[in-house]
C-alpha cells in the first residue's frame, strides 16, 4: 500500500483512548503507517524541513504559513493535511513555488518547494501532525504544527536546557533506551499541565558520546563514541522525540517546542568537522539558525558551536558572521515588535554588540548546569540558564542542578520569570518513585465512559500557575464546570472533549468538577 492510498475519512468516528491521555491507539496506528509506507528510509532525515524536529509552526485559525518541502523530481503536490487527536484536517494550498531555497547559510542545505498553505477556520486548538500528499509518497512531521484560536499579546513560554538525552544507556546498546528519558518523561507530565505558549530548549539535546554500564552515579563503564556503533546517532534522536521502553520523547508535549543546538549536539563525527556537525544537525533536526515571531514577541535562535569559527560563528565576535547575518535579516524583516528574544547554548559566547544592537530584552541558554540569571550589556539584556531538566551524571549535585525548568511570562514589552522550579521533589528517586510536584487526577477514568468528572490539580512548585490546562474526555453531550473556564470543546461521534483552563495558586490544589448539563 502507498502513503497516498490511505483514506482519511471516518477513521475517528470511534476515538479510542488510552489511560495515559495520549492520543488514541487508532491515530497512532495510522500515523505508523504513513511513516514507514513510501520513502525508502536511507535517512531518517525528513523531505520536510520546515516545520520539522527543532521548529514548530504555530497559525491562527484561518491564517496560514508557508511549508518548506524537498521535492527533488517535483512530484505534484495534492494534498495537505493535519492529523491531531480527533480530527484530521485538509488544508487549503495557496500556492505552491519551486526553485531553490537555502535555509542553512554555511552548509548550503536547501528544498525546492515554498508551499504556502492555510488553515481552516474550523480547526480546533491543538498540536497536529503534518502530512503532505505527493505523487506516490506522504511526507510526515509530527507534532510540528500548532493551531490556536487567536495569538495572545500576554503569553508564556517554558525554559529547559541540556537533556543530553543518550549520555547514558540503560540496558544494551541495541535493544535499551536512554536513561535521560525517564525524567523528562516526567518533566513532560508536569509541561503539559501548565501548557505555556511554547518551549525553548537550549541546546545539548542528545550527547556526543555514550556511556553504557554506567554506574549508580551515572559515571563510569563503557564510552562509545563511533558512529557505526550502537546506539547509532538516528537512535539518539529517535530517543530524544519519540522516546522508547514506555517513556516520553519530546512528541509527548502538547505545546510546540524549539530547539538550539549545543556543543554536544553530534555523534560519530569529529569535533573539529565543523561541516560534518552541522550538516547531520541539518538532516536530523532541520533549521540550525532562524527566528520566529509570537505576537509582539520575536525570538532569535543561534548556534554557537556547530558552525566553524570562522566564517559561521567567529570566536571574537560570534554574531558576525553567517548565522549574525541570518539573525539580522530575521529581525529586519519581521520588525522590532514589543520583546526580543535569543537563545543559544553557551554563556560565555554573548556578543554583546549584537544583542545591544538589537536590543535583546532575554537572552537564553545552558551548557552550564547550574541555575544562573544575570544582566548583561547595555539594553540591559537579562542572561539566564535554568539548570538541567535530566541529564545523567548529576546525581552528585542534583540538589543545586538537576530536575529543573522556568516559566517566563510575557506581557508586550514587559516580562516576569519564575525562580528555577523543581518539577519533583527528589530527581535521583527510581523512576516508579518519582514524585512530582504539580500533578493532575481524576476521580473517574478520563476515557469518554462518564457523565461527570473532577481533576484535581495539586501545585507544589511554589509559585501560582495562572493557566494550568485540564482536558476532559467525556461521554458525547454538553457539560459545564463549577470553576475556571472552559477553552475549547470537541464533539466527535462518540465523545465530548472539554479543554479547561483554571488557576492554581502556589502550594495549594484546586479541584474542577465538570456536568452533563441534562
Amino acid at each position: 500500500m502507498n502513503k497516498s492510498s490511505l483514506s482519511f475519512s471516518g477513521i475517528f468516528r470511534t476515538p479510542f483512548f488510552n489511560a495515559s491521555g495520549r492520543w488514541p491507539f487508532v491515530f497512532m496506528l495510522y500515523a505508523s503507517l504513513f511513516i514507514t509506507a513510501g520513502r525508502s528510509n536511507d535517512s531518517v532525515a525528513a523531505d520536510i524541513v520546515y516545520p520539522w524536529r527543532a521548529t514548530s509552526a504555530i497559525v491562527q485559525a484561518g491564517d496560514g504559513f508557508c511549508l518548506w518541502l524537498y521535492n527533488p523530481e517535483n512530484a505534484i503536490i495534492d494534498s495537505v493535511r493535519l492529523i491531531g487527536p480527533f480530527t484530521i484536517i485538509k488544508a487549503g494550498i495557496d500556492s505552491i513555488s519551486a526553485a531553490r531555497y537555502e535555509y542553512d547559510s554555511f552548509t548550503h542545505a536547501s528544498v525546492n518547494n515554498r508551499i504556502w498553505v492555510h488553515v481552516p477556520t474550523f480547526a480546533h486548538m491543538g498540536l497536529y501532525h503534518l502530512a503532505v500528499h505527493c505523487g506516490e509518497e506522504t511526507h510526515v512531521s509530527l507534532k510540528s504544527v500548532q493551531v490556536i484560536d487567536h495569538v495572545k499579546p500576554a503569553h508564556s513560554f517554558l525554559h529547559i536546557s541540556d537533556l543530553h538525552v543518550s549520555r547514558q544507556w540503560q540496558g544494551s546498546a541495541v535493544q535499551g533506551y536512554a536513561k535521560e528519558l525517564e525524567l523528562l518523561d516526567r518533566f513532560i507530565r508536569v509541561a503539559n499541565i501548565i501548557a505555556p505558549d511554547f518551549i525553548l530548549i537550549t541546546g545539548d539535546n542528545i550527547h556526543h558520546y555514550t556511556r553504557l554500564s554506567a554506574d549508580s552515579t551515572g559515571w563510569g563503564g563503557e564510552k562509545v563514541y563511533a558512529a557505526d556503533q550502537p546506539p547509532l546517532v538516528e537512535e539518539k534522536y529517535r530517543n530524544l522525540f519519540e522516546g522508547a521502553a514506555g517513556f516520553a520523547g519530546l512528541y509527548e508535549l502538547e505545546v510546540p517546542f524549539f530547539l538550539t543546538t549545543g556543543n554536544h549536539d553530534f555523534y560519530g563525527v569529529a569535533s573539529t568537522d565543523h561541516m560534518a556537525k552541522a550538516r547531520q544537525w541539518n538532516a536530523l533536526c532541520g533549521l540550525r539558525v532562524y527566528g520566529f515571531s509570537y505576537a509582539g514577541t520575536r525570538v532569535g535562535v543561534a548556534d554557537d558551536y556547530l558552525g566553524d569559527p570562522k566564517t559561521d560563528i567567529p570566536d571574537r565576535h560570534p554574531m558576525s558572521g553567517l548565522q549574525g547575518q541570518t539573525l539580522k535579516n530575521f529581525f529586519k524583516e519581521n520588525g522590532a515588535g514589543y520583546l526580543r528574544i535569543m537563545a543559544q547554548h553557551r554563556p560565555d559566547r554573548i556578543d554583546t554588540v549584537f544583542i545591544d544592537q538589537h536590543k535583546i530584552n532575554i537572552l537564553l541558554n545552558g551548557h552550564q548546569h547550574d541555575p544562573a540569571a544575570e544582566w548583561v550589556g547595555a539594553t540591559p539584556t537579562l542572561s539566564t540558564r535554568p539548570g538541567t531538566v535530566c541529564r545523567s551524571g548529576e546525581i552528585g549535585r542534583w540538589e543545586t542542578t538537576l530536575g529543573f525548568f522556568r516559566v517566563f511570562y510575557v506581557s508586550e514589552d514587559s516580562f516576569t520569570f519564575t525562580p528555577p522550579l523543581r518539577f519533583c521533589q527528589n530527581p535521583t528517586a527510581p523512576v516508579n518513585e518519582l514524585k512530582l510536584n504539580l500533578t493532575l487526577d481524576f476521580f473517574r477514568p478520563n476515557d469518554g465512559s462518564s457523565w461527570q468528572n473532577k481533576g484535581l490539580l495539586v501545585n507544589n512548585l511554589g509559585v501560582d500557575l495562572p493557566h494550568c490546562r485540564i482536558r476532559f474526555i467525556m461521554k458525547k453531550g454538553t457539560y459545564t464546570i463549577d470553576r475556571g473556564c472552559i477553552e475549547q470543546v470537541i464533539h466527535t461521534d462518540k465523545a465530548t472533549i472539554v479543554d479547561v483552563r483554571v488557576p492554581v495558586k502556589a502550594n495549594a490544589r484546586e479541584t474542577v468538577t465538570i456536568t452533563d448539563t441534562k
